[in-house]
């Protein structure tokens, strides 16, 4: 199914709940939306939010208020109030806040990702292991971003692509570029590994690596890629980095590869390779020192939460402190260090990928866990959403 527009139901239907989804600026959470919104198939409509980056209102002192909101560019917030609620991301709560005191009776509210303010406010909250949230009766972790890969899509853009490819030898590997990020480098030091790490790769495969970046890819990246990967792959590669207004060659790439190598910095590119069910190579980042504020509350803070996640590491009970810790987690006054090797060791425990630098003989990849998380996740909402309509 193609990508609603505004004021497009995902499927009709007079027996479900009319949902609204409330999408932002950021392409990569929009996609977390509209991916659950279709997978429950309840009859949706989307309301595109654009934020005032001038307001100076912190966004957890807002309330329920659309303060921060660009409202002459949105789209219009009026009756009929809907059902239920999906958004993403911290801006997103005031407004979703702000919906549920209009109506009559408060939607069901579902917010994906971490919201950065008490975990009570939520119907459901839909997380993934790089935010470490504790443990809460409406929290639910899973192991992957929610994502959306449409088979229509993916067939036009193998039929526009496979050609160009068609010349190199299988198996085909695609190599999946990120860039840098707040907490993970990912500089020409990070690309001459990469280098190394998919020369190794392909000593041990035949075939041929279709190669492209993102637009976080710095151009220092790019140029070493492109200088090193001639000689690394003996000319069985193609590289296609990413520039805007041109053919990206990406949702070919998922289309037609044999195996994937996946920088992990982007959790939803993990996510659309593993809809895929084809073997996963992961790329490790190195990560970004935090930067310290000065004064004593902040050097308290940052002691309590290294303290609280080294025992986590260490698969340590939770003590007192522990506990008092999760506490101020869930009421959104603590905040744990995003952690995208939490994502990458359950990925590996799990069997869905191996690291690139270790990569051995390839077994069959568990996805099976990733859809049965999926349907626990339709399960549990529609769960709610009956219990708050039998009221």
């Amino acid at each position: 199914m193609s990508e609603p527009t505004k004021d497009q139901s995902i499927a009709p239907s007079n027996t479900r709940p009319n949902t609204w989804l409330i999408l932002g600026e950021r392409t990569g959470d929009n996609a977390q939306v509209l991916a659950l919104g279709r997978a429950l198939g309840w009859p949706g409509i989307i309301k595109q939010i654009h934020y005032d980056d001038s307001c100076t209102v912190d966004f957890k002192d807002r309330g329920a208020t659309l303060t921060g909101i660009d409202l002459a560019r949105s789209d219009p917030l009026s009756a009929p109030w809907p059902d239920a609620i999906i958004a993403i991301g911290r801006r997103s709560v005031p407004v979703a806040r702000w919906i549920r005191t209009q109506a009559a009776r408060p939607p069901l509210h579902i917010h994906l990702g971490r919201p950065r303010v008490d975990l009570s406010l939520f119907d459901l909250v839909i997380t993934t292991p790089q935010y470490n949230l504790p443990d809460a009766a409406n929290v639910i972790e899973i192991t992957l971003p929610l994502v959306s890969v449409e088979a229509e899509e993916l067939g036009r853009a193998a039929a526009a692509w496979h050609e160009r490819f068609a010349a190199l030898p299988r198996p085909w590997t695609a190599v999946m570029v990120g860039g840098p990020t707040p907490q993970l480098a990912f500089g020409v030091g990070e690309a001459q590994r990469l280098l190394t790490e998919l020369a190794d790769f392909r000593a041990k495969r035949s075939g041929s690596l279709l190669v492209t970046t993102s637009p976080r890819t710095e151009a220092a990246v790019v140029a070493t890629l492109q200088a090193g990967l001639p000689e690394m792959a003996l000319g069985r590669h193609l590289f296609m980095p990413f520039r805007s207004g041109t053919d990206n060659p990406y949702q070919a790439m998922l289309a037609l590869a044999d195996h994937f190598v996946v920088s992990v910095d982007s959790a939803s590119m993990v996510a659309e390779a593993a809809t895929r069910q084809k073997p996963i190579h992961l790329f490790h980042l190195p990560k970004i020192p935090p930067k310290v504020k000065p004064g004593l509350k902040s050097a308290l803070s940052r002691n309590w939460r290294l303290r609280r996640k080294a025992r986590q590491d260490a698969d340590a009970p939770a003590d007192p402190l522990d506990k008092l810790y999760d506490f101020w987690t869930r009421r959104g006054k603590a905040r744990p260090r995003r952690d995208i090797d939490q994502l990458e060791n359950r990925l590996i425990e799990l069997g869905v990928a191996q690291p690139l630098d270790a990569a051995g003989d390839e077994s069959a990849p568990a996805f099976d866990v990733l859809r049965a998380e999926i349907d626990g996740i339709l399960t549990r909402i529609q769960g709610l959403w009956r219990e708050k309509a039998s009221k």
